[in-house]
């Protein structure tokens, strides 16, 4: 298991890096496709301004002059581009530092916790180890008592099993950060690909709406990764506070020698134990983070960015 974890952090590292690079390639592809959307934006105004004009000229009222201003401000949200979604990045900055203050302040408690634990089960492990080469050696009671528990009692396959799901929940949480940082990534490529272009439609009739939606996206999507550190500190606090101490208090209370029977069979109950709590609080954890988007939406909705933006819309 622990080489699978090393293996998870050396991709991690190395996913960090390609993550940066796509996220640097988007940028530069969405400011180059600014000037195709540009000539858009011109064609769609003039739409734009003839149905105004003609609506209001039909109708016998004023001409609205602020109504015209419309493709004017798009257009200039067109060309500096970059610097419109670097100002709704400014936004969601000061949260995601937070977040990550937070997130980095639980990582040494929970090593030095997560540290102790596996210490005191490498130690259980070698006074079990040392029982059962003593009771093979000695080809005694005990041997076939140990094998009628291990046919009858234990059902070492079902054990089998659910260490094998424990491990597997460890590296499904561990995949669910991975795949959150990945899918705001490719998602955030792709408004800044269509952006330029859905801010010239929004000119014409029946997408004056793109604007909004567009940053209703990129804002929940921003969220993402402090939503990703908030969860990630609330299952280190579970785990540095809770799960570990008390499972290396189980474990430290096995004598260190001299194991009996009876010693052995509360060792392997203790771990099957530990293994089963393994695999409830990582599902809970993986439950958390496949409710994110949930958790942003919520957030997004209620901070009033999705009532300022509808109102600026009309």
């Amino acid at each position: 298991m622990s080489e699978t974890m090393s293996l998870m952090q050396s991709l991690a590292s190395q996913l960090a890096v390609a993550l940066q690079q796509v996220q640097t390639t988007a940028q530069e592809y969405a400011d180059a496709l600014v000037i195709p959307a540009q000539l858009l934006c011109g064609l769609f105004a003039l739409i734009y301004i003839g149905v105004k004009l003609g609506a209001s000229w039909g109708r016998g009222e004023k001409i609205d002059f602020y109504a015209l201003l419309r493709p004017f401000s798009v257009g200039l949200i067109i060309v500096f581009f970059s610097a419109f979604v670097s100002l709704l990045q400014l936004v969601v900055t000061p949260i995601e530092m937070a977040a990550t203050a937070l997130n980095e302040s639980v990582y040494e408690p929970y090593v030095q916790s997560q540290n102790n634990y596996l210490q005191a089960v490498q130690n259980v492990k070698n006074s079990m180890a040392v029982y059962e080469r003593k009771a093979v050696q000695n080809e005694t009671q005990i041997v076939e008592e140990v094998m009628d528990a291990s046919m009858s009692k234990e059902q070492p396959l079902f054990r089998q099993s659910i260490a094998y799901l424990a491990q597997l929940t460890q590296v499904g949480v561990s995949g669910m950060v991975y795949f959150m940082q990945v899918y705001v990534v490719l998602a955030q490529l792709v408004l800044l690909l269509v952006g330029p272009f859905a801010f010239a439609l929004s000119l014409l009739p029946g997408f004056s709406a793109n604007i909004t939606h567009w940053m209703l996206h990129f804002v929940r999507l921003s969220m993402y990764r402090p939503l990703c550190h908030v969860v990630g500190f609330m299952v280190a606090v579970l785990f540095a506070t809770c799960v570990f101490p008390v499972f290396e208090q189980q474990l430290n209370l096995l004598p260190a020698s001299e194991y009996t029977f009876s010693d052995h069979e509360l060792a392997q109950h203790i771990q099957f134990s530990i293994q089963l709590i393994f695999v409830l609080f990582n599902s809970i954890a993986i439950a958390l983070y496949a409710c994110i988007p949930t958790f942003s939406k919520w957030i997004v909705g209620r901070s009033g960015i999705s009532t300022w933006l509808v109102s600026s819309k009309k």
